[in-house]
């Protein structure tokens, strides 16, 4: 026999299970008879998940900024609250999860980021829900990188892990994380054709993406290399960690002019790391000198206490007025746009910059440029925007030389938008 309680008028049922704020807690309610059940999970409409979704700490799916990745009109509200739960179940478990399931879950995770409210002139909340939601689920995770054993959830894992920025590594792990990292970014066979001489991989049609493994390495090398340097914090990110991955809470994004849908003009941050070229060969192709000695690309290179060395660029930015070129798809969101500039590092003459930013099919966001000394191309630099359009969180990447002969050197940069110029 039913509960009297479902006898009553749907329209107060939905009002008192919202009042439970819990979805667990209306699950169970589901579990009591086929009358509740079929209320909860087969109602006409979408009232009550949406309703539920919103009492939770996330933000509304109705605000998030469409992407090639998420332009969906009608969310599946009831779907989106279940997915986020059984996510954060997941990857907080201490018992062995499924592969499929991890697999899901970090692409639950991940979707947080993209589905985040973006920066707004308008009243409303200084961070996003998402973000703060997703900061606290990686806080707790019990995820094991080692432990994954497809390239998927590799990829997945790596890409919240870049976003995090090591804001939830343990400080005595980093410097094994560090070895690890610079290995992989300063091992030149990484750098062809194949891999766009950046952080790519190519898809399954042969276009291009992106290689977040690798974009979690470049993060690595550079933000402990600032880490190290205390007069560096006067170049400090305005946001860090998964809160600045959110759509346009870079400086500036709020007044930027409507084609510069990536942000470009203005004044950016530029660190740039490099080996001694000397060190740079000797791991990638001699045996250094160590008792007994070690092949090329031994992670031991890296021990004793090893400094690379790392420059601050200062990068002034502004869109070039190509808007009416031939094969340029007005009508599209995210065109692709070019951009001219001049960057300046401490101690050396100014330097052109020329560059594009395009969206992949994967959604990722890709910012290539050169840089030129008297006219002459020398460097060029390919890079992923982390996080959403116009982030705070900037853009990691490879800089190598412009022309990709053999033996050129490469190395890991990031590159945040600024408020303004640094003083003379």
């Amino acid at each position: 026999m039913a509960s009297p309680f479902v006898t009553l008028p749907r329209e107060v049922i939905e009002r008192v299970l919202i009042a439970c704020h819990d979805p667990r807690d209306i699950a169970h309610f589901a579990q009591t008879c086929r009358a509740a059940r079929e209320l909860v999970y087969n109602a006409h409409d979408q009232f009550l998940w949406r309703e539920l979704f919103l009492a939770q700490p996330f933000d509304d799916l109705r605000k998030a900024l469409p992407t090639k990745r998420s332009q969906i009109a009608d969310y599946n509200w009831a779907h989106e609250l279940q997915r986020r739960v059984a996510a954060e179940a997941a990857v907080t478990s201490s018992t062995d999860v499924p592969d499929a399931t991890l697999v899901a879950a970090l692409g639950t995770l991940i979707s947080l980021v993209e589905t985040s409210a973006p920066a707004s002139p308008e009243p409303g909340p200084p961070l996003s829900h998402n973000l703060i939601w997703l900061d606290g689920v990686l806080r707790r995770a019990q995820v094991d990188a080692s432990s994954l054993s497809t390239p998927e959830a590799q990829e997945r894992w790596a890409r919240l892990r870049a976003y995090a920025a090591l804001a939830h590594a343990e400080p005595r792990a980093c410097e094994a994380l560090r070895r690890v990292s610079r290995c992989f970014v300063y091992d030149l066979r990484r750098y062809t054709a194949a891999t766009a001489w950046g952080p790519f991989v190519r898809r399954a049609g042969g276009g291009l993406g992106a290689d977040w493994v690798h974009v979690e390495h470049v993060v690595n090398v550079v933000t402990l290399k600032l880490r190290e340097h205390a007069l560096l914090r006067i170049f400090g990110r305005p946001l860090s960690g998964v809160h600045a991955t959110r759509a346009y809470s870079a400086p500036g994004s709020l007044k930027r002019a409507p084609r510069d849908w990536a942000g470009v003009t203005g004044t950016w941050r530029r660190f740039v790391c490099f080996m001694d070229y000397r060190d740079l060969f000797a791991f990638n192709f001699s045996l250094f000198q160590e008792s007994p000695p070690q092949g090329p690309l031994d992670p031991s290179f890296f021990d004793h206490g090893y400094q690379e060395a790392i420059r601050p660029i200062e990068v002034r930015l502004e869109l070039i007025d190509d808007h009416a070129e031939d094969g340029m798809d007005t009508d599209e969101a995210f065109p692709e746009i070019h951009f001219k500039g001049c960057s300046r590092g401490p101690h050396s003459i100014d330097a052109i910059v020329e560059g594009s930013v395009s969206m992949l099919e994967d959604g990722a966001i890709r910012w290539r440029f050169t840089t030129k000394y008297d006219g002459l191309t020398q460097w060029s630099a390919e890079g992923i925007q982390l996080g959403n359009v116009c982030s705070a969180a900037g853009i990691a990447g490879i800089w190598t030389g412009a022309f990709h002969e053999e033996a050129d050197p490469a190395g890991p940069f990031l590159m945040w938008k600024t408020s303004g110029r640094l003083r003379e």
